[in-house]
């Protein structure tokens, strides 16, 4: 194996062969001309009664393909170089002993390839978002969730800019990205995909030539809605794609903020904020027997970085296509598992990450007290409330002179708490 997610990472991307491998593909170009294959027969009334009750049983042959089955795709598209067409003669062979023959003039009739292409993977992306990829999504909110909550009252210093700031807490903190990634999740949810069905360059020339009288924007209206899908009516030979860019774009948004917690909970971490829980079996360096590095952030981080750089990509190449139809986005696409891959990947490190990690209670209490100085803030506060407008700079001048002296930052702490927190009890 040349790529990771099918080698080193395989075992924890299983679920995804059902949506991305090549046998996926060529099951749901299958489906998609046999349910074409259906409707198509019943709107055109071609064939007897009997044939049409046959016809509507291939559905359920399309969709309980074998290996055996895909592996025939595979061998026609070998000899033809051509895999839309391998799919059609692989049809074709299938009808004979299906005996329905008569219809075999029906199947892919009037269609490009990019007819089927397009909604195949509009198919594949549409079941992967609703049946793997929203449910990893709200695991992590979840997880999120339940942390914020437990550690609500968890306070510790903040830290802007890198330097110490003033108190937060830690649940607060991680509230912040439950409601970052339900932001782009809302959107992502109520995104639908686009589908095109209308022929070599959307016009249906050759139906309408044929066919005058029939409906045949209202059967491709329809036809795209049945797969759950936006039909898309103005369309070159392709699908523009534009719906498909929004999908990556949206995931690429929650990318970002998997990718800013990762960073934020590595960095947490290395001051000691969080302690990560040990697992007796697991070796942190192997030369350094204390260690325990935070490698599920950083695998998280890294796999999202890969992510983001597919995803920015498709986004910006599958919207553009010269003139009616090139093919360069047909290599683009096959790439869909692999930009969703490692983002599907950085998301369970995610959650394996937040597992181990908890508080360093002890840590941040002390940091706390060794740190009274953040109190300033409130005191050049109530000296501005009370009408003193150099509030701000006496109080700064006054932490300049005792700089360096604990026993006199402790001594402004006690007056800053009597002056305020103190007062109000």
């Amino acid at each position: 194996m040349i790529c990771p997610l099918d080698g080193r990472y395989q075992d924890k991307l299983i679920e995804l062969e059902e949506y991305f491998s090549e046998e996926a593909l060529n099951k749901t170009r299958v489906e998609v001309e046999i349910v074409y294959l259906i409707k198509l027969v019943e709107f055109l009334n071609t064939g007897s009664e009997l044939e049409l009750l046959k016809v509507r049983n291939l559905e359920a042959w399309a969709k309980n393909l074998t290996n055996k089955d895909l592996e025939r795709v595979k061998e026609i598209e070998k000899k033809i170089n051509h895999d839309v067409k391998a799919v059609e003669y692989f049809i074709r062979e299938n009808l004979k002993k299906l005996k329905l023959t008569k219809l075999s003039s029906w199947i892919h009739w009037g269609l490009t390839s990019e007819d089927v292409n397009n909604l195949s993977y509009g198919l594949i992306m549409h079941r992967f978002k609703n049946n793997e990829w929203l449910g990893i999504e709200m695991r992590l909110i979840n997880k999120l969730g339940e942390m914020a909550l437990r550690y609500k009252n968890q306070v510790m210093l903040g830290r802007t800019h890198g330097q110490i700031a003033v108190p937060t807490t830690v649940g607060k903190e991680l509230a912040v990205f439950c409601g970052r990634a339900e932001f782009w999740l809302k959107q992502l949810k109520e995104l639908k995909l686009g589908g095109k069905l209308n022929g070599a360059v959307g016009n249906f020339n050759a139906q309408v030539k044929l066919y005058p009288n029939k409906d045949w924007l209202g059967f491709s209206q329809k036809f795209v809605e049945s797969f759950g899908l936006e039909p898309v009516m103005a369309t070159t030979q392709v699908e523009p794609s534009d719906r498909l860019a929004l999908t990556l774009d949206l995931i690429r948004g929650l990318n970002n903020v998997w990718l800013d917690l990762a960073k934020d909970c590595w960095l947490y971490i290395a001051l000691d904020y969080f302690k990560q829980k040990v697992v007796k079996t697991e070796v942190g360096s192997s030369t350094m027997p204390h260690k325990v590095n935070p490698i599920d952030f950083e695998n998280c981080e890294g796999n999202l970085e890969l992510s983001n750089s597919l995803l920015n990509m498709m986004s910006n190449k599958l919207v553009v296509s010269r003139m009616q139809r090139d093919l360069s986005d047909s290599t683009v696409k096959r790439n869909l598992g692999v930009a969703l891959g490692y983002g599907f990947l950085a998301r369970k490190s995610l959650l394996k990450g937040l597992d181990k990690i908890e508080p360093n209670k002890k840590f941040l209490e002390k940091e706390l007290e060794n740190h009274p100085e953040v109190l300033s803030e409130v005191e050049q506060l109530r000296r501005r409330a009370q009408g003193d407008e150099q509030g701000y700079e006496k109080v700064k001048k006054e932490l300049n002179l005792i700089k360096g002296r604990a026993d006199e930052y402790v001594g402004l702490a006690e007056k800053i708490t009597k002056l305020t927190i103190g007062r109000k009890r």
